[in-house]
């Protein structure tokens, strides 16, 4: 593995943080493809990527691509989706619409010959390799890599897949279960990033946290559309009214999703995924995460973390709009 991907991988687990570590491993892992190559994703359009893709297509890659349609306008449909999918259909890469079932296929998975596996927050455009705090893991898991790899046979069947693996985090299969158990386990600090901030479920649980004496830091994105200055304001000042110490931010767009339990201390570990606190992420979406111990990698996602916790906050008016139970 190491001689096959350029001394990159000495590890099971490998962090990419965004925008620090571009493009660099993922395009390598993809030139390195020999056989096969399955790829969940929302959004895809960035030229490298796209050249890469088609280049293990030409090379004789068997590449399959699900991407995301039906919750996409009409128009965005013609301008953001199509160009590309038609660029890589034209090169013999077999592209399928993710299934209707779901509200929006979010996910954003790679596995690669069956041996190695991609789990991202970010997508594949060049907004994302530059403009967004966000991460994504590589794993040789093989019965994580095993299962990213099943659940993708299941939605290119139109199945229903039955996840097992503890580690992976899956929407709308057990996501819910897997970040608020996670969450109840810290024993003294979490670190959260998450782009959408309203479901009611996942934030009690961090207020949970913190009044068993847990110390709570969550980093979010300014969400503005539908005539609304932040459209997170609601959960921010739903944490905030407990207690917890929550904040927007723009250095960069927060796109990450993430959260880091007792960083630095034993039986800590990580999620990282597609997953975000809202109700249709949790309970309607195709999502994927992973959980991780790995020290290293905690290591530099709490260093990540805390320099970003640096950055000015902006400042977030409050809306005491009680939060929606999901349906």
């Amino acid at each position: 593995m190491l001689g096959r991907y350029g001394g990159l991988m000495p590890n099971t687990h490998t962090l990419i943080v965004q925008p620090d570590d571009g493009r660099t491993l993922l395009l390598r892992l993809i030139g390195a493809a020999k056989q096969t190559l399955d790829l969940f994703i929302y959004e895809i359009s960035d030229a490298q990527v796209v050249a890469a893709l088609v280049a293990a297509a030409h090379s004789g890659v068997k590449v399959r691509v699900i991407y995301n349609w039906f919750s996409f306008t009409p128009r965005m449909q013609q301008s953001d989706v199509m160009p590309t999918i038609t660029a890589l259909t034209k090169a013999g890469i077999s592209c399928q619409e993710a299934a209707k079932k779901y509200e929006v296929t979010h996910a954003k998975t790679m596995v690669i010959d069956g041996t190695t596996g991609i789990v991202m927050s970010f997508n594949l455009t060049s907004d994302y390799f530059g403009q967004t705090r966000d991460f994504g893991i590589v794993t040789t898991n093989s019965v994580e890599v095993a299962e990213i790899s099943a659940v993708f046979a299941a939605d290119w069947a139109n199945q229903a897949p039955a996840p097992r693996v503890a580690s992976m985090v899956w929407s709308p299969e057990n996501s819910r279960n897997r970040l608020t158990t996670l969450i109840a386990n810290a024993k003294s600090t979490l670190d959260l990033y998450c782009e959408e901030v309203e479901d009611p479920g996942t934030l009690a649980a961090l207020v949970t946290a913190k009044e068993r004496g847990v110390t709570v830091r969550f980093i979010a994105a300014v969400l503005s559309g539908s005539g609304k200055v932040n459209g997170n304001a609601r959960g921010i000042t739903y944490l905030k009214s407990a207690g917890v110490n929550a904040v927007c931010k723009t250095f960069l767009y927060i796109h990450a999703k993430m959260v880091l339990a007792d960083a630095g201390q034993a039986g800590s570990s990580a999620y990282l995924g597609s997953e975000n606190f809202s109700c249709t992420s949790l309970n309607h979406n195709r999502e994927c995460g992973i959980i991780f111990p790995d020290p290293d990698l905690l290591t530099r996602l709490q260093t990540v973390f805390n320099a970003d916790w640096a950055q000015p906050s902006v400042t977030v008016v409050p809306d005491e709009t009680p939060l929606q139970p999901c349906s």
